[in-house]
C-alpha cells in the first residue's frame, strides 16, 4: 500500500467497557482479562474517530458498537480454541477490522491476515494493527480469489468472515485458502439455516462438509471443515 492511501490516524477516546459485557461474554463460553476489553475499547474507539474520515461502519453509537462489533467478533473465540501458537487465520473482506481486529487482540499467539481490497480501507487496518501493537497482523490489499490462488494458497488453518456473501459464493473463495481439515467459521444471520440450503452444491464441489451452527446473541456462527483431497 502506497502512503497515499494512507489516512492518518485520528486521536480518539476508548469506548468504556459496558457494565454487562462480560456477562455476556460469558453467555457465549468467552472470558476475557479486563486489558484484553479495554484494548477492545480502543479499537472501537478508533473505528468511530476513523469512521468520521472512511466509510467502515454504519453503526456508531456506543451501545450498538459493543453489541454489534465487538460480541459479535468475540462470540467466535470458542470456535478459535483448538488453534496452537502460530496457527494461521485469514479473515475475508475485513472492512472496518471486525471480526479479525477484536480477534487478534484476544489471541495475540495466532496469526492473522486480513484479506480487504478496498486500499484505503487496508491501510486504515494496518495502521490499527500497528497502534495497538498485533505484530502477527499482516494486511493484503487483494481480492479473496487473487489471494487464494498466489502462494497463500493452502496455508491457512481457518478463515473467518462476515457480512461478505452468502455461503454460495463464500466457500469458493474460502476453500482454496484452507489446508486440509481447515476450518471456515462464518458470521451469519437467522438465514443461515437457507444459505446452507443453497450453498449444498458449493459445499460439494470445493469438498467442504458442514460441522455445526450455533446461535450467538447476534445472529449464527456457520462452522464447515475442508475436507482431504481423495
Amino acid at each position: 500500500m502506497s502512503e497515499r492511501e494512507r489516512i492518518p490516524l485520528p486521536d480518539f477516546r476508548t469506548l468504556e467497557v459496558p457494565l454487562e459485557f462480560a456477562a455476556r461474554l460469558d453467555a457465549v463460553g468467552v472470558r476475557l482479562d479486563a486489558a484484553v476489553l479495554a484494548e477492545v475499547g480502543g479499537f472501537l474507539g478508533l473505528l468511530l474517530a476513523m469512521n468520521e474520515r472512511v466509510n467502515l461502519t454504519a453503526i456508531v453509537e456506543p451501545g450498538a458498537v459493543w453489541e454489534r462489533h465487538a460480541l459479535d467478533a468475540l462470540s467466535l473465540l470458542p470456535d478459535l480454541t483448538e488453534l496452537s501458537e502460530g496457527a494461521r487465520v485469514a479473515d475475508l473482506g475485513s472492512g472496518g477490522g471486525v471480526p479479525a481486529i477484536p480477534l487478534a487482540l484476544a489471541r495475540r499467539e495466532l496469526a492473522f491476515t486480513l484479506v480487504e481490497s478496498i486500499h484505503k480501507k487496508a491501510a486504515f487496518l494496518d495502521d490499527a494493527a500497528r497502534r495497538f501493537g498485533l505484530e502477527r497482523v499482516e494486511v493484503l490489499a487483494e481480492r479473496a480469489e487473487d489471494v487464494g490462488r498466489g502462494p497463500k494458497q493452502g496455508t491457512f488453518d481457518a478463515v473467518t468472515a462476515r457480512a461478505v456473501a452468502k455461503l454460495s459464493a463464500l466457500v469458493p473463495l474460502a476453500a482454496p485458502l484452507l489446508r486440509p481439515l481447515g476450518r471456515m467459521i462464518f458470521i451469519k444471520g437467522q438465514r443461515a439455516g437457507d444459505e446452507l440450503s443453497e450453498a449444498a452444491g458449493a459445499l460439494r464441489r470445493a469438498r467442504v462438509r458442514h460441522l455445526a451452527t450455533r446461535a450467538t446473541p447476534t445472529g449464527r456462527v456457520v462452522v464447515l471443515e475442508k475436507l482431504p483431497e481423495r
